[in-house]
């Protein structure tokens, strides 16, 4: 329903519940509210966290991105998240939630491998690990938010970024 334009504010378990064409009550006995619900569906269109193989700094990162490039590219996946940034101030909880449960955990993930480029010599250590990930994945952000991700090519797009990120960010 969020993919074909509703808001989250603007629904009602009620309405959703008539939507899938079932009771009230079997929504109800399931989800006490709507940021439940909103969660679950939040959650269920996130892969889990890919286990990087620690071989190869780029190809971990590219892992990492690529898993995200997928989720931006599925268009009710990024309008559910565009509609929870829409509506941050409407829903704190859930936003709180997912970033606790969701976001945090690939960006932890995304920093220990630059952490380890850092390590190892790829990747200089006068750079903040944290913002060398935020460069990683905001071209992938800026897409979805503007919802240009018709032509998205998971696997050449993360690895372009990589390359355009990681070059600068290279040993001198």
């Amino acid at each position: 329903m969020v993919a074909a334009g509703a808001t989250l504010s603007g629904l009602s378990l009620v309405v959703i519940a008539r939507q899938a064409g079932i009771s009230r009550n079997s929504v109800y006995r399931r989800w006490k509210t709507k940021d439940d619900l909103y969660f679950d569906v939040l959650e269920s269109i996130n892969e889990p966290v890919p286990e990087p193989d620690g071989e190869d700094v780029r190809g971990d990162l590219a892992t990492l991105l690529r898993t995200l490039a997928e989720r931006v590219g599925d268009e009710r996946a990024s309008r559910m998240l565009r509609a929870l940034n829409a509506e941050a101030a409407a829903f704190p909880r859930l936003h709180d939630r997912y970033f606790t449960k969701v976001v945090a955990p690939r960006r932890k993930a995304m920093v220990d491998i630059v952490r380890r480029g850092v390590d190892q010599g790829e990747i200089r250590a006068d750079l903040d690990p944290a913002q060398v990930s935020e460069l990683l994945v905001s071209p992938l952000l800026a897409r979805m938010a503007s919802g240009d991700t018709d032509r998205l090519d998971p696997e050449r797009t993360s690895r372009q970024i990589i390359e355009l990120v990681l070059d600068g960010a290279a040993p001198r």
